[in-house]
């Protein structure tokens, strides 16, 4: 379980010298990338936060902002670099539930969040 923190919070941990590591990760705090996928096919649109940037599916071009690439009908475009993972959700103009992910892989990826539009 994450927990998510007002700006003035988050300010006062990230200036906190000691502050453990397991810490600033259960509390977002780290620097994270977010990712929006669509699936052309069923429509839907998630967003991915991970804890680097992600390459190009092409080149294998680092990219913190713009298109990544399609795979299978499913479009991945990197949206930026954010301080904290409250941070690049805040960024989302779209209500969101969050969404299941599995913990193995997401440990592998570096998949820190997922979440999918609210359907209106």
């Amino acid at each position: 379980m994450r927990i998510y923190l007002n700006r003035e919070e988050i300010e006062a941990l990230s200036k906190w010298d000691d502050c453990p590591n397991s810490l600033i990760e259960k509390l977002g705090l780290q620097e994270c990338y977010l990712i929006e996928v669509t699936n052309n096919n069923t429509g839907v649109t998630r967003y991915e936060i991970y804890d680097h940037p992600l390459r190009t599916n092409m080149s294998d071009e680092v990219k913190i902002k713009g298109w990544l690439g399609e795979t299978n009908n499913v479009n991945y475009s990197a949206m930026g670099k954010y301080d904290s993972v409250k941070a690049a959700i805040d960024s989302i103009e779209y209500d969101l539930e969050p969404a299941e992910i599995d913990d193995f892989e997401a440990h592998q990826s570096g998949l820190l969040w997922s979440g999918i539009i609210i359907p209106e």
